[in-house]
């Protein structure tokens, strides 16, 4: 670390200015008084992260939880937004807005092709999400979000050699719920949200949830239309009925659809082929397009969860899920009027999980296993109009070039989790999980076009994939007080392998790569010192071996491609902590910090340099936020929140060690000041990114050179909102 860096840390340690910490989030509600927090009381916490309802506390696994009024408070609209409100987390979009890749501990997947899997499991409402592509919606009516770190390897399993994310809706209840918000912004941006939930009869509630936002602009311009780029325009609605016709028997019906037909994101190019876009070289949202981008994106679900208590201490849960989801993305990725690089995206996507767990909870013990069962299928189209580029390299005549494929994965588990109070305040705990991965990759070939008259560069491949695994997990938690957790765990996960879905002139790099593997050690303490303060640590090493890495590994007629290999074995050695303080009545503290240290400790490919640090892992990143609440009136309250997070250098890309995909590091800094009036109202302004800090979010190596991708400038804005 540089002696800046410590300069930066330090000074947003005593500031305070970083978003909320997350590891100990209000309520799930959103009402202190409903968690038992009463003056400068903390209150508590209750998660689902190992599949039962556990105090927070008492989780012997490093998981930070932000409740639906922590995402508020931190303006958080998508998955996106997460990475500044978590320690050791890195999400953002990997290709323009509609490709989203999450990386916990430096462990992640930086592809864009939708048929590979993250290596963090992303999962709404108990359903996991099979492709990267479906990860950019937005988020509302949320109860709360788990963050959990490190490999997942018995109850959840597949993909998470890096961890999971749980994003959880609020429920139906019987009691009448209605919430309504709207807001206006920088940019001629717009929300509306709602939410109303109650009982509909005696045994039938239901909870109806729909958000909208809309955005007329942005704040890049393409110098060739003269546009600004930047509309948003993403809708999405979610009813849930919950039936209770016995204490003993429920069912939750969720049907939840969306679009999204925003604008996508201009590339800032440094094309080596045209020294048109160097008149702009100074503006860095300021970049060129043949056409405005843009992208389609529809999902469309389903599921059923149900729970049959077969005694009082037995529970049997169902949970049936679909998924649809299609992707039309068009961009210009050469960054210029002309047409090097225009690509069009086209996905279709068809998922469908079933889960059955029996669990069991008694005294000194507590058991979950079940069966795991799921079936996707990925078709895509990826087309690149280049009539400016292809005569370049030698095709003279070709104005376009592409690829296909379709990829089916069936995917099997069986899997248990225990926990065993052998003596007084120890707790054993042990999971194994047995996995089966079959994949199709077939229909997969590189295409040649001349005035819309396609043909195939090579026959279309056909290969297949399997693979068997078993990973898991075993831990020993100490409860050394009432309020006080030390555990230890060695955990082991896996990520499948597969076929990259990227362009290519070779069929022969089209043969399946390998499963990667992840064992981590852990020591972590979660304790409440006062009752006004907690503090939660962990210190982890990993040994990281097959890595999957993606870049341009692959040489080509018309320059590097992208892909992805196994490249070799790394190492992730690191420590985090979090803490919320509540010195007085109305003040809360919240401030979390990571560190890690990657290193590739083994390549077996030519372009990554043993010693090299892990993509999308800064050695340091701290967030926190301080909020003061006080009383105007009887009826009237004023609040004022500053937050912000820091990061230190990250590298977007190892392969090859580009310096252009190196970026320093950075201050975030947003405030609000918010008044709650009449019981059920409150009206705000916000200001994000107060300093308009100017930082890349990603850089992408391509035939015509490279591009960077630049975080949002500072907005403003104003909501209100009213609750019952």
């Amino acid at each position: 670390m540089t002696k800046t860096d410590i300069r930066i840390s330090s000074a947003i340690a005593i500031a305070g200015l970083a978003c909320a910490s997350p590891a100990l989030a209000q309520n799930t509600t959103g009402d202190p008084a409903e968690a038992g927090e009463s003056d400068n009381m903390l209150g508590e916490i209750v998660v689902t992260a190992q599949r039962r309802e556990q105090r927070a506390d008492d989780v012997g696994v490093t998981i930070n939880v932000l409740t639906g009024s922590d995402l508020k408070a931190a303006g958080t609209q998508s998955v996106v937004d997460l990475a500044a409100i978590t320690p050791n987390v890195q999400i953002k979009n990997v290709l323009a807005n509609s490709v989203v890749n999450v990386s916990i501990r430096g462990i992640g997947l930086n592809d864009y092709a939708a048929n590979n899997n993250p290596a963090a499991g992303m999962y709404v409402d108990n359903v996991y999400l099979v492709s990267p592509a479906m990860l950019s919606f937005g988020l509302f009516d949320v109860d709360r979000v788990e963050v959990l770190k490190g490999p997942q390897g018995d109850l959840y399993g597949r993909n998470t050699t890096a961890g999971a994310v749980n994003i959880i809706s609020r429920k139906p209840s019987a009691t009448t719920d209605i919430m309504l918000e709207a807001g206006y912004g920088t940019y001629d941006s717009w929300h509306l949200e709602g939410a109303i939930g109650g009982a509909l009869t005696s045994t039938l509630t239901a909870r109806f949830a729909l958000q909208t936002v809309q955005q007329e602009s942005g704040p890049q311009t393409n110098y060739v239309t003269g546009n600004r780029i930047g509309k948003v325009d993403r809708t999405n609605g979610r009813l849930q009925l919950q039936w209770d016709p016995s204490d003993s028997f429920n069912l939750l019906l969720n049907v939840h659809k969306g679009y999204d037909r925003s604008d996508v994101t201009l590339y800032k190019a440094d094309n080596i082929l045209t020294t048109e876009e160097d008149a702009f070289a100074g503006q860095p949202r300021v970049s060129g397009a043949g056409v405005d981008p843009y992208m389609e994106l529809e999902s469309t679900g389903t599921s059923l969860t149900a729970n049959w208590s077969v005694s009082p201490d037995v529970t049997l849960t169902s949970i049936s899920a679909y998924e649809h989801f299609t992707r039309l993305h068009v961009e210009d990725t050469d960054g210029t009027s002309l047409a090097y690089l225009d690509a069009t995206y086209d996905n279709n996507i068809d998922q469908y999980s079933q889960e059955m767990r029996l669990a069991y909870q008694g005294d000194a013990l507590n058991f979950i296993g079940g069966i795991f069962y799921s079936h996707d299928k990925v078709k895509t189209r990826d087309t690149f109009f280049s009539p400016d580029l292809l005569p370049l390299f030698g095709l003279p005549g070709l104005d376009t070039i592409g690829n296909t494929y379709r990829q089916r994965t069936d995917a099997y588990a069986a899997f248990m989790h225990a926990e065993w109070t052998f003596a007084p305040n120890l707790t054993l705990i042990g999971g194994l999980r047995y996995t089966e991965e079959d994949k199709t990759f077939d229909q997969a070939t590189t295409f040649l076009c001349t005035a819309g008259a396609c043909s195939d560069l090579f026959a279309p491949v056909s290969n297949d994939y399997s693979t068997s695994n078993v990973s898991g997990k075993i831990g020993l938690n100490y409860q050394a007080g009432d309020r006080t957790l030390i555990y230890a765990s060695v955990s082991r996960g896996f990520k499948s392998g597969g076929f990259q879905g990227q362009l290519t002139f070779d069929p022969t790099v089209l043969q399946p790569f390998g499963d990667e593997k992840l064992t981590a050690y852990e020591l972590g303490l979660k304790t409440r010192l006062f009752p006004n303060f907690q503090l939660n640590a962990a210190i982890f090493n990993y040994d990281y071996s097959d890595a999957q890495f993606y870049g341009p590994l692959f040489d080509s007629p018309v320059g590097v491609l992208f892909g992805i290999a196994n490249v070799g074995d790394a190492r992730v050695t690191g420590i985090e902590a979090d803490a919320r303080w509540r010195p007085t009545a109305g003040l809360d503290l919240r401030f979390g910090a990571g560190w890690i240290d990657t290193e590739v400790t083994k390549s077996v490919v030519a372009g990554v340099t043993e010693g090299s640090d892990l993509p999308n892992s800064p050695r340091l990143t701290l967030n926190g936020r301080v909020k003061y609440e006080w009383a105007l009136s009887d009826r009237t309250d004023a609040d004022i929140t500053l937050s912000g997070n820091y990061q230190s250098r990250v590298r977007f890309d190892v392969v090859r060690n580009p310096a252009e995909a190196v970026e320093g590091g950075y201050v975030l800094v947003n405030g609000e000041v918010g008044l709650s009036f009449a019981d059920h109202w409150r009206a705000s302004i916000w200001v994000k990114n107060i300093f308009d800090r100017l930082y890349r979010t990603q850089a992408l190596n391509t035939s015509v050179g490279w591009t960077s991708q630049y975080g949002a400038p500072r907005t403003a804005g104003f909501n209100l909102s009213y609750s019952f």
